[in-house]
């Protein structure tokens, strides 16, 4: 009879992963065009190898050897942080089957347990793996200290996993986060506390065996008590529910988390904008083209796309300083420049498309003769930091930045000017499809 429920445990596990899984790669093949993913992602691999092989084999940079041994704890604690929690596998409708026979809910969890803790192995393994170099050739760490580093992160991991699940199951609201703020402030505080004394006792010419072999058993322990509180919990299937439904739809909530904003409470005076509050001329040409243009740079920037268009700015600037090669900086930065060129003509499209543009009585000729104006405005933030980011790069950053400023505002007015015939061309290949 056990072996029988073993086995039908087993494969109600393995059914239910496989549709787990099934609807995350659903959820991304929605959310990402894989033709575009695979030419952008193809040249990132190449790049990151190439930048991985030179950590191991050239001269690191002098900000990186000069990094203190705090920075990886604390690195690795924001990695263990955000990389998920514990997946059970259960179902609302297991209350009226399943729940009748708690040998079969304990077999699934406890190998939802072994699947989540496995994937955040691996997550961890990339994670060290990608932090080798610094702990070998920076810090001189053998890789038996690195194995232990990584077991007791594992361990670590595993406490947190629990100890999220436990809260999320007992507690809801103000004191379930303040119960995991404190909880995970004293797990961190004791994990940098341990990786303090591992380092000490490694750089006074000893080994850090002695703070592995304490470690492990207190984390092994405090795990084990974790996981027999969590098995051992009774009449909570509603909470259980909820809280696997939320680490269930994690992926999604992350993937639309840009895309889908929360619901606005209504103001008795209204929502008003943060930017172009009152009515200012943003030129002053007073020609119909220069009016629409103004009209959609306003409507861009009062809307949520700012917040992409900040995000993307920043993104892009970092993209562009960090590279250590000036080749691989130009090819970033023209990158980012046809990124923001294509992303802003289809905003640029999207205004002319609306129900109202359609009312008004416009030439056919006004979303032409608007493009270079609208686009120039609109392309003009971005590009001005991104440039003087460049400059400060590849030159001394004294004269490079003002120098990145000014040629930023001629490269962002050339765009615009060069985007009114390739958004013309755009809309004439998209009305004969």
């Amino acid at each position: 009879m056990k072996n029988r429920v073993s086995m039908t445990a087993r494969r109600l596990f393995i059914r239910r992963w496989r549709d787990r899984f099934r609807e995350k790669l659903g959820v991304l093949k929605f959310t990402f065009d894989w033709t575009i993913l695979l030419y952008l992602g193809i040249p990132g691999l190449l790049l990151g190898g190439r930048a991985y092989y030179g950590l191991w084999r050239e001269e690191l940079p002098v900000w990186m050897a000069q990094l203190p041994y705090p920075v990886i704890p604390v690195l690795l604690l924001l990695i263990l942080y955000s990389s998920g929690g514990i997946s059970f596998y259960i179902e609302a409708a297991d209350v009226l089957f399943l729940r009748q026979r708690p040998r079969w809910i304990k077999g699934i969890m406890l190998r939802g347990l072994v699947a989540s803790a496995a994937v955040q192995a691996v997550v961890l393994a990339v994670a060290v793996g990608v932090l080798s170099p610094l702990l070998v050739r920076v810090y001189g760490m053998s890789w038996t200290e690195i194995a232990g580093l990584s077991a007791v992160a594992f361990a670590v991991k595993l406490i947190q996993m629990l100890i999220q699940q436990l809260l999320g199951v007992l507690t809801a609201g103000w004191r379930q986060l303040l119960l995991r703020s404190l909880a995970y402030s004293g797990l961190g505080a004791a994990f940098g506390a341990w990786a303090a004394w591992a380092w000490t006792a490694a750089a006074a010419g000893g080994a850090n065996g002695l703070a592995i072999a304490v470690a492990l058993p207190v984390l092994a322990l405090l795990a084990g008590a974790l996981g027999w509180l969590r098995f051992r919990l009774r009449g909570r299937f509603d909470a259980e529910v909820r809280e696997e439904e939320r680490q269930r739809t994690r992926l999604t909530a992350l993937l639309l988390a840009s895309a889908v904003e929360r619901p606005k409470a209504p103001r008795p005076g209204g929502s008003k904008p943060w930017l172009f509050r009152r009515w200012r001329r943003l030129t002053r040409s007073r020609q119909p083209e220069a009016r629409v243009a103004e009209a959609l740079v306003k409507a861009f920037f009062r809307g949520s796309e700012w917040k992409l268009y900040a995000q993307m700015t920043l993104a892009g600037l970092a993209a562009v300083v960090l590279p250590p090669y000036p080749a691989v900086n130009l090819i970033v930065y023209a990158a980012l420049l046809l990124l923001l060129l294509y992303w802003l003509g289809g905003h640029r499209r999207a205004f002319f498309e609306r129900e109202l543009m359609a009312i008004l009585p416009l030439e056919e000729s006004l979303e032409y003769r608007s493009a270079a104006p609208a686009m120039t405005m609109l392309l003009l933030p971005a590009v001005v930091v991104l440039t003087a980011a460049l400059g400060a790069k590849l030159f001394p950053p004294l004269w490079g930045l003002p120098a990145g400023a000014v040629c930023g505002v001629l490269i962002a007015w050339w765009l615009g000017g060069f985007s009114r015939g390739w958004g013309l061309a755009f809309g004439r290949r998209t009305k004969a499809g």
